[in-house]
């Protein structure tokens, strides 16, 4: 009886638990990759993210093009709303030279997958951890 009375608990406690929150976005995403729709250039991808007090990310994407070119630009990812474990996320920044590029992504604490476009380019970036 003691047994099922603390496994019983143990599986309230579980289901009890709250989806994850947004912050577990926070730090280094290592491992990732960027594709571009229109060129089919791709290359390695890595971000950095911090959650800010309004509840956004600020993200430090960088990466490579054409495995040589390094490319290093921050962005304000807004959270839109959350959906269970996942997180919706929407922004756009200039990036110098290449001009005005919006973002949509979802994300929970092991994926990011967005989608990114501007005038003359769009693709994804794809992360995990």
């Amino acid at each position: 009886m003691r047994t099922l009375w603390a496994v019983t608990t143990g599986l309230f406690v579980a289901i009890s638990i709250p989806a994850a929150s947004a912050g577990e976005l926070d730090g280094r995403w290592r491992n990732g990759s960027w594709t571009d729709d229109n060129t089919g250039h791709q290359g390695p991808l890595r971000a950095r993210f911090h959650e800010q007090q309004d509840g956004n990310y600020r993200v430090v994407f960088s990466g490579r093009f054409a495995l040589v070119v390094p490319f290093r630009f921050a962005t304000t990812m807004n959270v839109v709303r959350r959906d269970g474990d996942k997180v919706i996320l929407a922004g756009e920044s200039r990036v110098l030279g290449f001009g005005r590029f919006s973002y949509q992504a979802v994300a929970d604490g092991c994926n990011f997958n967005s989608q990114y476009c501007s005038r003359r380019w769009s693709g994804q970036f794809n992360l995990s951890r």
